[in-house]
């Protein structure tokens, strides 16, 4: 693995289109305190969707992604700057997404802690809208100490199957009971919850019983086609697809899974929209906040 830092300028990324900015409850920010993903090397890396995208081919053209990680060492000090130059109605506007294009509790958060030092810049601040921290990795509960001073926060955590032994088979990365255990002790410390079944992977029979076992405060199911921002198409070329041929026919998994789901609870959503549906906190529709 291939770490290099780098000083950030800025922290913050609109959301003007695309999946984020969708309604019903767009985002207006993403954070991405790294660049590249060392999980990138296991199934999830696969078939992100992250490493089509600019911000990756052009700063390291010819990498194969999973093999090298940008750390944006700065990143909490640039966050307080941002937070502290906004006047509160701008803040109250915030709908942050950590992250699009990188998972915050990667291998190297452990001795970087990026994403810890961001987390502790919120605790500052009680006044924004939305914060979704979103992974898949056990390492996020080392940060429940400061989830819990965040009333905005919410834990999404990957979980794409039950069945070990389908990422097994692929190329590996944390464990569905992993997943699980993460999920149960966030709720647990009073931190809401979120399971992204996004993307949807091939899953034992018991696994519909086992999220509702889990009672987190809402379910996302997605598939390949509708979740990877460009209708299949960065899939159909990514190493997932040439691993996988039958992967289309598989697309319809998801939607059994999200159809036995929403038999037993209300608050089971689909793909994108499903994840720009968290209401505001003031049940107010938010207005975007000014550009930064």
């Amino acid at each position: 693995m291939e770490i290099t830092t780098r000083t950030a300028k800025t922290i913050l990324t609109p959301q003007k289109s695309g999946l984020l900015a969708s309604g019903p409850y767009p985002f207006t920010h993403s954070l991405s305190p790294y660049t590249g993903c060392g999980f990138g090397a296991t199934t999830c890396g696969l078939y992100c969707y992250a490493q089509f995208l600019p911000n990756w081919t052009h700063s390291h053209p010819g990498i194969a992604w999973g093999s090298a990680v940008q750390v944006k060492e700065n990143a909490a000090e640039v966050l307080a700057q941002t937070l502290a130059a906004m006047s509160t109605p701008q803040r109250r506007s915030l709908r942050i997404f950590m992250a699009s294009t990188t998972d915050p509790y990667q291998p190297i958060e452990a001795t970087h802690q990026v994403t810890r030092g961001c987390l502790e810049v919120f605790t500052q601040y009680d006044d924004l809208d939305l914060l979704v921290i979103q992974t898949r990795a056990p390492l996020a509960a080392r940060d429940f100490d400061l989830m819990r001073h965040i009333p905005y926060v919410w834990l999404s955590v990957s979980i794409e199957t039950d069945d070990a032994e389908v990422l097994r088979a692929l190329t590996g990365g944390p464990s569905p009971a992993k997943r699980f255990a993460l999920i149960e002790e966030a709720k647990q410390q009073g931190i809401k919850t979120q399971i992204a079944v996004s993307p949807c992977l091939p899953y034992t029979d018991h696994f519909a019983d086992r999220l509702l076992a889990l009672a987190p405060d809402r379910i996302i199911v997605d598939n390949f086609t509708e979740g990877d921002g460009g209708r299949g198409y960065r899939t159909a070329r990514s190493p997932y697809a040439a691993a996988n041929l039958a992967w289309r026919e598989q697309e319809g998994l998801a939607r059994q899974l999200s159809e036995r789901l929403a038999l037993a609870r209300a608050d089971v959503y689909w793909s994108t929209s499903g994840f720009c549906s968290i209401p505001p906190r003031s049940g107010q529709a938010t207005q975007s906040a000014m550009p930064l």
